[in-house]
């Protein structure tokens, strides 16, 4: 099977897998929104939306809703290449993936593509409604370069993904102990939620190292009106 039919395989599990379970579709939709309502009833409780707009630069409903697409997005494309191969294992398919006459390589470059076609149905659902009611037409051009933005910051998160996924086989025997505590931790230092600008040196100088933490920034200095287009450019150049 050349690459073609393995991307047309994965594109027939995934949606077949979608639209069996309808509430997973819901969810993809409903994620958005339920961590930003959850993240603004718990700032209500110890901030202000003015406190914010202060120290972050821009208002908190768009700024939650766009690091949650990211957050889903990035998720959902990168998941399944994170864990398919600890899933292989345990499930004792492992061998017939290794067997296979087709790349492991190729495998598991299609993983992620048809979950990137879902990051337009996440965005399309959140972003672009959120920013158009905020900013009108100059947020639906946003939206959309925003959403281009998460697909790209999401492929270059599955090639991370794989690097991190090879190097736990090589290194770790119960891999899927050590990627729960990895995985939430790159999460925290993409930036998402927490601005590379406000993180500590220490840390930001780890963030700096993951290369889609800098399409996060680019995003966050979109939605903030934060740089030039010669910075962002230099941001994506380094991602």
């Amino acid at each position: 099977m050349g690459w073609l039919g393995l991307i047309r395989a994965e594109f027939t599990f995934v949606y077949a897998d979608i639209f069996r379970r309808k509430s997973l579709l819901f969810m993809l939709v409903a994620y958005p929104y339920m961590i930003t309502a959850f993240i603004l009833l718990f700032g209500a409780s110890i901030g202000t939306a003015q406190e914010f707009i202060r120290k972050v630069g821009v208002d908190p409903v768009p700024f939650l809703i766009v690091s949650s697409f990211m957050i889903v997005s990035i998720i959902g494309v990168v998941d399944d290449v994170l864990w398919r191969p600890i899933y292989d294992e345990h499930m004792g398919t492992m061998p017939y993936v290794i067997s296979a006459p087709t790349s492991r390589v190729a495998h598991y470059m299609a993983i992620p593509l048809p979950r990137l076609t879902l990051v337009v149905l996440i965005g399309s659902t959140s972003v672009i409604p959120v920013l158009t009611y905020y900013y009108s037409y100059a947020g639906l051009k946003e939206s959309l370069i925003i959403m281009g933005l998460g697909a790209l910051g999401a492929v270059l998160f599955t090639t991370l993904a794989m690097v991190i996924v090879g190097l736990l086989f090589a290194v770790a025997e119960e891999s899927w102990r050590v990627l729960n505590v990895i995985r939430p931790l790159l999460l925290v230092l993409l930036g998402a939620f927490y601005p590379r600008f406000l993180m500590p040196l220490y840390i930001r100088a780890v963030s700096w190292a993951l290369p889609p933490s800098h399409v996060v920034e680019v995003i966050q200095r979109l939605l903030m009106g934060y740089g030039g287009l010669e910075v962002m450019l230099t941001l994506l150049g380094i991602a």
